[in-house]
């Protein structure tokens, strides 16, 4: 054996819109192992990571307990020499050389290659690959992107044969935009069976995944928070969706509120709650987020303060972090007893951009209406959605400056009339305070960072190119307002003699040459007066 053979499907099948298994047929030459004589389960631990290793094909042929053939990779082994010399010398000691090692020729079918290598195959090279796809039970979830929609039908075809359990492939075609987070789909292959049913954190859950909002890559994150959350605690779920958080955690022994807006998450919910066996754990509700927290949440709140642990989890990443001001002002100062053990928030954002843990923070900031840096807990980044598109968790504290709103007038961000002091950047040298606080400084520049005395001479020097401005400005002002004056005194002369020639000549016009030659003086006038 001299070329090594090339595992991948033959280059004819590239471009096919229409699957065409007998095109993937392809006969290779194969490195084989002969076995007579000795215990195969001696021979297979030294040769094991040679093997070949493909779908629905077996390596090792057996023949009889002390024959077969086992077939190596041939990516790997092209001839003896292609052993390590340690499994060489182990080989040998069972009595096999290179004699051992002949070629066999061996067919690939479309049977022996996997999805990745399938779609690599069959898609034009300066296509990128398909979108990843998630599997929901006996559901595989795609979304193409738009220059992968003319292949969606073989694409679809491929995911059928080759997902086990696989009996519906369906793409979305809308993004998730409606008020009960689920979105349109096409069916591409198999069954139009959108009622599925899967296991996580020993759970089950049903429900109809047309209808409701279920992402399989969150189920790692789902196991993060319920672990979070021990016996005996208190969780409200703003956005409990089917119960991918609520019906493990009060299947944990934790009293918890689970809330959707959409009704037929709320049926699922009470529905998995029942298969579950969950019982009093767990109380529903169907509501829109922000009268869950100004209704349940405030009503049941307090009652749970300061004896349990207190968890309240928004996932509602698209827009969860609107809803956090609900909780300011939620009390009033008095109603607040000491809080010793303040709830827990877990609220989960999109961030879009390089710095997604300042841009998370941001949005916390901008609806909480002031910083919280000092009750932050965690900023953990999810899982990445796309390019400059991290899902973030945000654990913070829900302390007595929020539910009783004692800071809201402390705004990190806007700046309002009544603020002393507004600080507005200029430039990178520069900071210009406006307002009362300038009569507490030297001078209202004041230089940001000035650490050298090159700096704090351009400062300088700056300054005082301004004042000269400021000092011809003001002599062109005076320049302006005197010639004004002049002008209008010249109208007030001419106005009587204009009346007495109108008066002599009746409605006669005044020449045209006057008229041009007055309004010329005037333009020049007025042109000299321009700073």
């Amino acid at each position: 054996m001299t070329e090594k053979p090339n595992l991948k499907p033959p280059d004819h099948v590239c471009g096919q819109t229409v699957l065409n298994k007998t095109l993937f047929e392809k006969t290779i030459t194969v490195p084989c192992l002969v076995v007579k004589g000795v215990k195969i389960s001696t021979v297979i631990p030294i040769v094991k990571k040679y093997l070949l290793k493909l779908e629905n094909f077996k390596p090792v042929k057996t023949i009889n307990e002390q024959e077969a053939e086992i077939f190596f990779n041939p990516e790997l082994v092209n001839n003896w020499n292609d052993l390590s010399v340690e499994d060489q010398k182990s080989l040998q000691e069972l009595s096999f050389n290179e004699n051992n090692l002949v070629d066999r020729s061996h067919t690939l079918t479309y049977e022996n290659y996997n999805v990745e290598s399938i779609l690599r195959a069959i898609l034009p090279k300066n296509v990128e690959g398909s979108s990843s796809f998630t599997k929901i039970g006996h559901i595989v979830h795609l979304n193409l992107r738009e220059h992968l929609i003319p292949y969606k039908d073989i694409i679809g075809e491929v995911l059928f044969d080759k997902v086990p359990g696989c009996r519906t492939v369906v793409n979305k075609v809308a993004i998730i935009d409606n008020t009960y987070r689920n979105f349109q789909m096409e069916v591409l292959k198999g069954d139009n069976d959108m009622h599925t049913k899967v296991k996580e954190n020993k759970c089950t859950f049903e429900f109809d995944f047309s209808k409701v909002y279920w992402n399989s890559r969150l189920c790692t994150e789902h196991e993060r928070i319920v672990n979070m959350v021990k016996s005996g605690d208190v969780l409200f779920d703003v956005f409990a969706g089917v119960g991918p958080f609520s019906i493990p955690i009060a299947k944990k022994g934790c009293l918890v509120y689970a809330n959707d807006l959409n009704p037929e998450s709320y049926k699922w919910l009470n529905h998995n709650s029942k298969i579950n066996k969950i019982g009093n754990n767990l109380k529903t509700f169907n509501k829109d987020g922000r009268e869950f927290i100004l209704g349940v949440v405030k009503e049941l709140l307090l009652e749970h303060l300061n004896k349990r642990n207190v968890f309240i989890v928004m996932n509602l990443p698209a827009m969860a972090v609107e809803f956090l001001n609900a909780f300011i002002n939620l009390y009033k100062e008095e109603e607040l007893k000491q809080i010793e053990n303040p709830p827990i928030v877990i609220v989960y954002c999109f961030a879009k951009g390089e710095d997604y843990e300042s841009i998370a923070k941001k949005l916390l900031f901008d609806s909480i209406g002031f910083d919280i840096g000092s009750k932050i807990i965690e900023i953990f980044r999810v899982r990445t959605v796309s390019s400059l598109k991290e899902m973030m968790r945000i654990v913070f504290k829900l302390d007595r400056d929020i539910l009783s709103g004692l800071k809201t007038n402390l705004p990190h961000k806007r700046k309002h009339a009544h603020d002393d002091s507004i600080s507005v950047k200029k430039c990178n040298d520069f900071d210009v305070t406006m307002g009362k606080n300038k009569k507490k400084t030297n001078s209202v520049f004041k230089v940001a960072g000035a650490k050298s005395l090159k700096l704090k001479a351009k400062a300088k020097a700056v300054k005082t190119e301004l004042k000269q401005i400021n000092i011809k400005n003001k002599s062109k002002i005076l320049e302006v307002d005197k010639e004004l004056v002049n002008l209008q005194e010249k109208l007030r002369n001419t106005a009587p003699q204009e009346k007495k020639e109108k008066s002599k000549s009746g409605s006669k016009l005044p020449s045209k040459i006057n008229s041009n030659s007055d309004s010329n003086v005037n333009v020049e006038q007025l042109n000299a007066m321009q700073l």
